[in-house]
């Protein structure tokens, strides 16, 4: 069954980083180099939590324990990106705030989608 959600999850990752190059495209081609950098970074947020996910998969050979592992990484990763947005604010810097919050926003996004399939119906 584990194997199952992980496909599933591996799936959704593939289409957000492919949703993400997408629209890059279509901004890229429309001026928007600013929104274009933001999918960018969302994309590699998605990256760098299917890698994790695979990690997890190979190393801990069970669904509770990959969960957990999982589950930890979502809550260490961020948390460096919390502390960044939180300087950014301190020091009025707009862009680098922006750049932190998507980057906290799709991981909020992901945790979600993780939850909804990791804990869904076995």
């Amino acid at each position: 069954m584990m194997e199952a959600k992980l496909t599933v999850l591996d799936r959704w990752f593939e289409e957000q980083i492919a949703l993400c190059g997408q629209r890059r495209q279509a901004l890229l081609a429309d001026d928007r180099a600013d929104e274009a950098t933001f999918e960018k970074i969302r994309a590699n947020v998605y990256d760098i939590f299917r890698t994790v996910l695979s990690v997890a998969a190979r190393t801990c050979g069970e669904k509770d324990a990959a969960g957990r592992f999982f589950r930890q990484r979502m809550e260490s990763i961020p948390s460096g990106w919390a502390a960044s947005c939180e300087k950014a604010r301190q020091h009025d810097d707009a862009v680098r705030l922006r750049l932190e919050q998507v980057k906290l926003d799709t991981a909020a996004e992901i945790r979600r989608q993780f939850e909804e399939v990791w804990e869904g119906a076995e």
